[in-house]
């Protein structure tokens, strides 16, 4: 039977066989990935080679292959006699050495998502809220979105375009994006949206 080449290991010795069976795996024969194997496992008293084994409890549990899956009418899994490794599994579980040497695999951080800064809420204007944005001269992401908006507002307005349901005007050197609706007859803002040239943005409603 093989023997761990792991440092503290004593599997496949004849004075540690349990009723357990253990599964030992050949270090990669590339030379890339055995450099991988060589820089992972804590041992400096002998080098490793291509003929080295290492064994089932240095490996997580994610990058051992127990079982045959074929798919006839349906998954058929058939459990292996023989363990396989996935391609890119590298030994990181030492438990018979400093805790320190065991590395096990960092899981990946969601990338960070960029949220926009909560709304500040300035003055009242009848029952509806004003509120300003981005008029402090700051360059976040957020500003840099109003500046695409305004420019492309402008550009909707010169040409005459509408956009659904709403209708647009520019007055001096702001953008207005406006909802009218009837009350008695009477066309009156139900809703609007000023961009103005600084970046200084405002939300009404109900007036």
């Amino acid at each position: 039977m093989p023997r761990c080449f792991v440092t503290g290991c004593n599997s496949g010795y004849d004075s540690q066989r349990s009723a357990e069976k253990r599964h030992f795996f050949q270090a990669p024969r590339d030379s890339s990935r055995l450099q991988v194997w060589q820089h992972a496992i804590p041992r400096l008293d002998k080098q490793r080679t291509s003929s080295c084994v290492v064994c089932d409890l240095h490996f997580e549990d994610s990058d051992l292959v127990k079982e045959f899956v074929h798919n006839l009418n349906g998954d058929v899994i058939i459990p292996r006699d023989n363990w396989a490794l996935k391609d890119d599994a590298v030994p990181r579980l030492f438990p018979n050495c400093p805790s320190c040497l065991s590395k096990p695999a960092r899981k990946r951080k969601q990338p960070a998502v960029w949220r926009a800064p909560p709304v500040k809420v300035g003055k009242r204007q009848g029952d509806g809220n004003v509120t300003s944005l981005c008029d402090d001269g700051s360059n976040s992401p957020m500003c840099g979105a109003i500046a695409s908006l305004y420019s492309e507002l402008v550009d909707l307005a010169k040409t005459n375009q509408k956009i659904q349901g709403w209708s647009l005007e520019v007055v001096d050197a702001s953008v207005v994006v406006y909802k009218l609706k009837m009350e008695n007859a009477v066309p009156r803002v139900d809703k609007a949206v000023v961009v103005s040239r600084t970046l200084a943005v405002s939300v009404s409603a109900n007036g």
